[in-house]
């Protein structure tokens, strides 16, 4: 059985790596695609390994209490508190190989923004952290996905035919992650452009990038002050983005105009007279209008009237 750079073996002989058989969690499924991104990967599930089992020259996680297990004793947790999990011990030990043979040209910056945006999540959840949301539905998180591949008490599956599915969807998910990283990481340099270029507290992008951690760690003097991002929007015409004051919030440095939000179009045409305004997000973090002229109108205008309404 094999899916991609990985084969599934009945023979712990001819593995070379080991994880645990039975219940799968996000971070030995992370954990296998992740090696399979190094190298194939042969990989033999057990229930428990023994003293006599042949594992020289294997890598084993999740299973083992060794060096990629975080269930024993000795179990290593990070400074932020976060209890790390086989995925985070393997992604410690062999990311920086991994991310130089994805070429990126920041190794550093991609190891940390891997670590953010996804290694430290499944870390968290798998050790029992979660997210305190305190609403009246369930917000299911990645690793709650990857687990309900796992047999109901009405299924009669094998253990590797449920591990399989899991894989094949979790691989799907990993490579969107990757590229959507790498891909981030690869506007650094225009962002930083353009953060230069940058005039009347906007910054100006003739294309969409994702610029809004970039802009907000730059070390641009500049940066520090630009109020308003402007980019062309995939619905047509173009966007005007206010800027988050930090990275872990989203309140912004200045919101757009209470009394624009959630209006029509043809209210915000007549309350600004910009002709292509279209829309206000209601939580007034978004503006969009028809042409770069009237966006450009649209910061502007932002910034007068809500310094005039504050005392």
């Amino acid at each position: 059985m094999n899916i991609n750079n990985i084969i599934l073996v009945n023979d712990i002989k001819e593995a070379n790596a080991i994880t645990h058989s039975g219940t799968f969690h996000a971070d030995d499924i992370f954990s296998t695609i992740f090696l399979s991104k190094l190298k194939p990967i042969r990989l033999y599930r057990i229930n428990e390994l023994e003293k006599n089992h042949e594992i020289k020259d294997k890598i084993i996680f999740d299973i083992g209490c060794g060096k990629f297990d975080h269930h024993g004793e000795n179990a290593r947790i990070r400074e932020n508190k976060i209890r790390y999990s086989s995925l985070g011990l393997l992604f410690e030990e062999y990311g920086k190989e991994y991310l130089k043979k994805c070429q990126v040209e920041d190794v550093e910056l991609a190891y940390q923004m891997f670590l953010k945006e996804f290694i430290l999540q499944i870390d968290a959840i798998d050790n029992g952290v979660f997210p305190n949301h305190p609403i009246d539905y369930k917000i299911t998180s990645l690793s709650e996905m990857i687990e309900m591949f796992n047999q109901t008490w009405k299924e009669s599956k094998k253990d590797n035919e449920t591990f399989l599915e899991a894989l094949a969807i979790a691989s799907l998910i990993y490579n969107r992650i990757e590229k959507r990283i790498l891909d981030k990481i690869a506007a650094r340099k225009e962002v930083d452009a353009k953060i230069e270029s940058s005039i009347n507290q906007m910054i100006i992008f003739d294309t969409y990038l994702p610029f809004m951690d970039f802009l907000i760690n730059s070390s641009n003097e500049k940066a520090r002050n630009i109020l308003f991002a402007i980019l062309p929007s995939n619905r047509g015409g173009y966007n005007i983005r206010t800027i988050n004051k930090t990275n872990s919030c989203h309140e912004n440095r200045l919101d757009f105009p209470k009394e624009w939000g959630g209006k029509t179009s043809k209210e915000l045409q007549e309350q600004t007279k910009v002709k292509t305004f279209r829309f206000c997000h209601p939580n007034l973090f978004l503006c969009s209008c028809d042409t770069l002229e009237d966006a450009i109108k649209i910061a502007q205008l932002a910034k007068k009237e809500v310094s005039t309404d504050t005392p």
